[in-house]
């Protein structure tokens, strides 16, 4: 039992790396070829090396200093490994949270806009959950379009979000613009001013791309917001690991200096090691 458990473990990081590798050739193809749509590519590669390098060290040409040195650097993958677990559990679990109360709001968030004045698909699909949500609640909140414009925008994100949403069929009136955000933050922020001048005691929701949705929870939370659960909007599967991977990255700078410390334990204990061979 043990055993297959153990064999299980070098067979699944194969195979996790092989698909991967296998989604980055994926992204390169139906994406722009920047860093945000190659992280999968890139982690794979990354992998594959921490193989190539434990097989040459410890069965090719071993080495103390470079085994040691290798023990470290494992270490810290393996740290960053488990964080990223940890980070994925949680947010798959948070998806599935079910939402117990009728919200006042709903707050759609913004992303970048095609030709600078178009919704593109990832943003059609939040509002298109956002207006989902607002059949659902009896067409009874209000719905809050969040997003500033950017400098290569012809109009805000809010105001091509709103237009959006009207020509599917929602009230003019019952859509808000919240127009000088230019991140989550501030989009949390901003529409808790909306809100607050509203009705001081409102409860909302917040609608995002489903892999966005751990995230924007912690901003919301940071913002003040009490009652503010998130919907995630679905995202075409070949996009979903390289979102993941930003969302962990985005995570881990957020909580920067705790892992700074645990990456900076690990680099003591690794020269203290060195140190003893020398």
């Amino acid at each position: 039992m043990a055993a297959g458990i153990l064999a299980s473990v070098p067979l699944g990081v194969l195979f996790a790396t092989i698909y991967l590798l296998l989604n980055g050739r994926i992204m390169l193809k139906k994406e722009s070829k920047k860093l945000a749509n190659m992280l999968s590519l890139l982690l794979s590669l990354l992998i594959f090396a921490m193989i190539g390098m434990f097989f040459y060290i410890f069965f090719i040409s071993y080495n103390d200093k470079f085994a040691v040195f290798y023990i470290g650097t494992l270490l810290i993958f393996m740290y960053f490994s488990f964080v990223f677990v940890s980070f994925l559990a949680y947010a798959i679990f948070y998806h599935y949270w079910k939402i117990w109360y009728k919200p006042d709001f709903i707050i759609a968030l913004g992303s970048g806009l095609i030709g600078g004045e178009r919704v593109p698909p990832l943003l059609a699909s939040r509002l298109d959950k956002s207006i989902e949500q607002y059949i659902k609640y009896h067409q009874e909140p209000k719905i809050i379009v969040s997003g500033g414009q950017g400098p290569d925008e012809l109009l805000s994100e809010a105001e091509a979000m709103k237009k959006y949403i009207v020509a599917k069929g929602v009230p003019e009136q019952d859509v808000l613009m919240e127009d000088k955000s230019r991140n989550t933050m501030q989009n949390m922020l901003f529409s808790k001013a909306i809100m607050d001048e509203m009705k001081p005691d409102h409860k909302s929701i917040f609608v995002t791309n489903n892999y966005h949705v751990f995230r924007a929870s912690i901003y919301a939370r940071l913002a003040g917001l009490k009652k503010c659960e998130g919907v995630g909007a679905k995202t075409a599967r070949y996009y979903m690991p390289s979102a993941f991977i930003r969302e962990y990255i985005g995570i881990i700078m957020m909580y920067k200096w705790w892992h700074l410390a645990v990456v900076a334990m690990i680099v003591l204990f690794t020269a203290m090691m060195l140190r003893a061979i020398i």
